[in-house]
């Protein structure tokens, strides 16, 4: 039987959650969601179906030492070659790619398995997860690249889509189309046909497989691959997505489902207080020490001081030690254009 490894995406920065993720300290290294950080809680989940020997992390250089020191207070002692350090941001498949290369050459085989996780989400239901991997492994030993789908709730844009083809016996459905990241209209369509799944990106494959189909869905990365020098490379390498690169032009395709996990990407304040965190009789989501009066539908997180609110509806205000951000509920993706404000008028400090 091939061995599975467990590989933890954790090379992105991100200020999504701007002011509270920072380019310098991106969200998976914060406590959103009980008392650990997104990416220790990532790990924990790993352990119920990967051996702590067989996981490993990608983590950019800057990121190194915190990666070490979180996962290190959470898992114990950490095995040699644990994190795998990415020269420079080059997308998800370059990472992936240096991960399989990474493994090969420690002596792993081309039929074991690669389980392929994002840092920074959060599943709420670890049983779930793990049942849904147990089936993506046997799927990817079928030589399939499978995948984790969510059921849609709202018609999404910012999501890749996978719509389910032919059942397996064993618990996967065929992909008969995959879209990355539809307009408004088709995400629409997709929600109403109830025949498509969100990409949650998590991915399970071999580096049998995985190469096979790079083949011919990316020629020019399959041939750095080829090389065996990807490290020495990275610098050099396009930056792409595993969905661009890879998903949208493979073959062979599998979706698990992972129906009510309690998945999120924690892509926004408004899905924290949607999707994660506990509201009060009146849609209120309190973080820190806040008074909500004749207030509703509000997130308030605050753990500086105290927050009082009267008589206001469906704001979103983030109060940290050198900024405070206040929004309208629905309008907290619009955080990309404050990031780009605060770029432009050199307050670069702040970001």
């Amino acid at each position: 039987m091939s061995n599975v490894y467990g590989i933890i995406l954790s090379g992105g920065s991100g200020t999504r959650l701007w002011p509270l993720s920072r380019e310098n300290f991106p969200k998976q290294f914060l406590i959103l969601h009980g008392n650990k950080t997104l990416l220790q809680n990532t790990a924990l989940r790993m352990l119920n179906v990967v051996p702590l020997e067989y996981m490993r992390v990608i983590a950019g250089e800057k990121w190194y030492n915190l990666t070490y020191s979180q996962l290190h207070d959470s898992l114990g002692d950490l095995p040699e070659h644990f994190v795998i350090e990415e020269p420079c941001a080059r997308g998800t498949a370059p990472a992936i790619l240096l991960a399989a290369e990474d493994l090969l050459s420690q002596g792993a085989h081309e039929d074991d398995v690669m389980i392929l996780a994002p840092s920074d989400h959060v599943i709420k239901d670890t049983k779930i997860f793990a049942d849904a991997l147990k089936i993506a492994v046997n799927a990817a030993r079928e030589g399939f690249l499978a995948t984790l789908g969510i059921g849609p709730t709202r018609p999404e844009t910012g999501f890749g889509y996978m719509k389910q083809g032919k059942f397996y016996p064993g618990g996967w459905y065929d992909t008969e189309d995959f879209v990355e990241k539809p307009d408004i209209t088709r995400a629409r369509e997709f929600v109403e046909s109830r025949l498509y799944f969100w990409n949650a990106g998590i991915f399970i494959f071999t580096p049998e497989s995985l190469y096979r189909e790079l083949e011919h869905a990316d020629p020019e990365l399959y041939s750095l691959a080829m090389k065996k020098n990807i490290h020495s490379e990275f610098a050099n390498i396009k930056n792409i997505s595993i969905d661009n690169a890879l998903m949208e032009k493979a073959k062979k395709v599998a979706v698990i489902p992972m129906i009510n996990s309690g998945w999120s990407d924690v892509g926004s304040w408004d899905s924290l207080h949607d999707e994660i965190l506990g509201q009060d009789e009146n849609k209120n989501v309190h973080v820190g020490e806040s008074f909500m009066l004749n207030s509703r539908n509000c997130f308030v997180y605050s753990r500086n001081k105290p927050v009082i609110l009267n008589s206001v509806n469906d704001l979103v205000i983030v109060d940290t030690p050198d900024a405070l951000f206040i929004t309208h509920r629905g309008e907290s993706q619009s955080v990309r254009e404050v990031v780009k404000f605060l770029k432009e008028h050199g307050m670069t400090d702040k970001i």
